[in-house]
């Protein structure tokens, strides 16, 4: 089926073309600011504008179509391969075995028109090296499972095929792709919930005291001064959308590999998260959602995403305990205790010093009066479980596998009470373990500890 070249969706085009359409509204719209609304949907002016913008229109439609005419891919037993560009061609390819997952998009425009992208996950890289734009849908699923059906079959030791002795992996792939999915629901974010926790965050907070703020004062006629108020506004706007796109009908499945999401309001997204390629965990509780039992799950994930998502991978949006339970029982099964629910509990919960937590000594009291109690680290035989926060929490699991670094930080005020503090690094995002205002010396011995467990890799 896809052993000779093949071409993308012929509506593929007209995907990203909307982009100038509208670019071309916008330019007309800006240079008739003289004129009233009706002058401007009407008269000779808007005449000429048409024609001109269609004939620009048309140069632009035929430049996506010889693009998408010169794009096509091909799929081996051993690569993907990925052809494009008109004048200076490119040929871009990833190896099967070293696909790690792959990411099922659909922006606005492509759900419209029933299509979507693949976007690969490779293991040499951080992030999506390679995107296959656009395919219908069902064919875009389908091609995801043969895909990943001979990544599979490679990584457990079957020789890889290539040219005609690939026929047979189809036949293997879309039999996978037709039985019923397997996957085991871990998690779903109603959206009632995911409404409230997005106005129960101090973001959205402050975002509705801004607009209060403005309205009075533009009632009041100080609009000087409301006009500041307007970035922040602005800025909240797209911060409150951002993540309630990424948010929006978010659920959570295991899988044979790890974990696959599934999100999206205009745009949507399938997402594998092979458990394997995580670093870091964090899990955090804002002030409020405390008082409601909900917690954020992120991740530091090699080789997962595109590059602008490679901050914190999101993992659940907002759940409660059995919710990250069985998320962290996913990507992080073995906590090297027995009794891991019960220490996972208490590692983003309690502020005690159940099940071996170090806590910070009375003398760090000064420096942090509120949170002096529940800062503190546990390292068990596989992990380091960090937690700091007073009013909300967070709190950092690594595997002492994926540690790359760690640092001891000492201020002043620190060292005249003989405490100090560690920061616990890993790749592939900014989740980071602190460990704050433990005693000096319980602080030296644990970075010798760890320092000797990265040098014994």
């Amino acid at each position: 089926m896809t052993e000779q070249w093949q071409r993308v969706h012929p509506a593929s085009p007209f995907v990203r073309g909307w982009v100038a359409i509208v670019g071309l509204a916008y330019i007309y719209w800006q240079n008739t600011n003289d004129l009233t609304l009706a002058e401007r949907l009407s008269g000779e002016r808007l005449r000429w504008t048409v024609l001109i913008g269609a004939g620009a229109l048309l140069v632009v439609l035929v430049f996506y179509a010889l693009s998408w005419y010169f794009t096509r891919y091909r799929i081996t037993g051993t690569h993907v391969y990925v052809n494009s560009g008109m004048v200076f061609r490119s040929q871009k390819q990833a190896r099967i075995d070293r696909v790690q997952g792959i990411e099922v998009a659909q922006p606005l425009v492509a759900r419209l028109l029933g299509l979507a992208e693949l976007h690969f996950d490779v293991a040499d890289g951080s992030q999506s090296m390679l995107r296959l734009s656009f395919l219908r849908k069902a064919d875009a699923q389908r091609l995801r499972a043969l895909i990943l059906g001979r990544a599979q079959a490679a990584r457990n030791g079957q020789a890889p095929l290539d040219g005609q002795e690939a026929d047979s992996v189809p036949d293997t792939a879309a039999s996978a792709a037709q039985a019923p999915d397997p996957d085991v629901l871990m998690a779903r974010v109603p959206h009632g919930r995911l409404l409230a926790s997005l106005f129960l965050r101090m973001p959205t907070i402050i975002g509705v005291l801004s607009a209060l703020a403005l309205g009075i004062m533009t009632l009041s006629g100080v609009g000087g001064m409301a006009a500041g108020l307007i970035p922040a506004l602005l800025g909240f706007g797209g911060w409150f959308y951002k993540e309630l796109n990424n948010s929006w009908n978010f659920s959570a499945a295991a899988t044979d590999t790890g974990l696959r999401v599934s999100r999206g309001l205009a745009d949507t997204r399938q997402q594998s998260i092979p458990a394997g390629r995580v670093q870091s965990i964090q899990v955090s509780s804002p002030a409020l959602w405390r008082l409601l039992g909900w917690y954020r799950v992120e991740v530091n994930a090699l080789g997962v995403g595109s590059q602008e998502e490679a901050q914190n991978l999101l993992v659940l949006p907002v759940g409660d305990f059995d919710a990250v339970a069985r998320v962290m029982g996913i990507l992080l099964p073995d906590l090297g205790v027995e009794r891991q629910r019960e220490v996972l509990f208490t590692a983003i919960n309690s502020g005690g010093e159940e099940h071996g937590f170090t806590l910070s000594p009375h003398r760090a009291k000064p420096l942090s009066p509120g949170a002096w109690k529940n800062q503190g680290f546990l390292a068990t035989d596989t992990t380091v479980i960090s937690r700091y926060g007073w009013l909300g929490r967070i709190t950092a699991f690594t595997a002492h596998n994926r540690v790359q670094g760690i640092m001891l930080r000492q201020g002043p005020l620190e060292r005249r009470r003989q405490l100090a503090g560690l920061r616990i690094y890993s790749a592939g995002g900014t989740v980071t373990g602190y460990i704050q205002q433990v005693d000096a010396q319980i602080a030296g011995k644990f970075l010798e500890e760890q320092s000797r467990r990265i040098a014994g890799r």
